[in-house]
């Protein structure tokens, strides 16, 4: 298993994985002291990725709510999804944040993966074996990401969205690097505001 985080320009993050997971996410923590993530499951067992989020891409993980979570598996997306992000030794202060509504839109999941312009692997299945040439290969790195392929249960549910004229917004595309520097696109990045507890608005 092999799990890359994406960032977008606006400061949206996701991660991509190349395998199904055995039971549903039900959270994903990150301790902002070590900058490691944890993906919790719905059966209570836990997953510790191996690969701390650098310096660079920290600072947007203690600026959103979730996380775009999406499943790639011979180069067809088998399942996309929002989950809550929690933070540990949040030096803003903030706690533990969850969002009050989370979004599944295919479409949403597919204009992110269209607007990132950086990255990272956070998880290596052989991180030892993967510590030359193909620790910084992206998990998206053989996708057309201009015609993204999704299996047809996710076909079908954008297609209804597109229905109901679900319309997300963003910049271009533009190409992800891996270094965890912009590697395309323009404007200038600026996370979204942090959500509290006592806070309506919806991101």
């Amino acid at each position: 298993m092999n799990i890359d985080l994406l960032v977008t320009q606006q400061g949206d993050a996701g991660l991509v994985c190349d395998f199904m997971f055995t039971s549903p996410l039900a959270g994903i923590i990150y301790d902002a002291q070590t900058h490691q993530l944890n993906f919790e499951y719905s059966d209570m067992d836990i997953l510790e990725l191996n690969i701390p989020v650098q310096d660079d891409l920290s600072e947007t993980m203690l600026m959103i709510p979730s996380l775009q979570v999406g499943v790639i598996e011979h180069g067809q997306i088998q399942l996309s999804r929002q989950v809550p992000l929690l933070l540990l030794n949040d030096p803003l202060g903030g706690g533990l944040n969850m969002p009050k509504a989370a979004s599944n839109s295919v479409t949403a999941f597919e204009a992110f993966l269209r607007n990132c312009i950086s990255g990272q692997p956070v998880h290596r299945e052989n991180l030892d074996a993967d510590m030359g040439a193909d620790a910084s290969a992206s998990v998206i790195g053989g996708i057309n990401r201009a015609v993204l392929d999704f299996a047809p249960h996710l076909q079908r549910q954008k297609s209804l969205e597109a229905r109901h004229g679900y319309q997300p917004t963003g910049p271009a595309p533009s190409t992800p690097g891996m270094g965890g520097g912009p590697a395309g696109g323009g404007g200038t990045y600026k996370p979204p505001p942090r959500r509290t507890d006592d806070d309506d608005t919806q991101y």
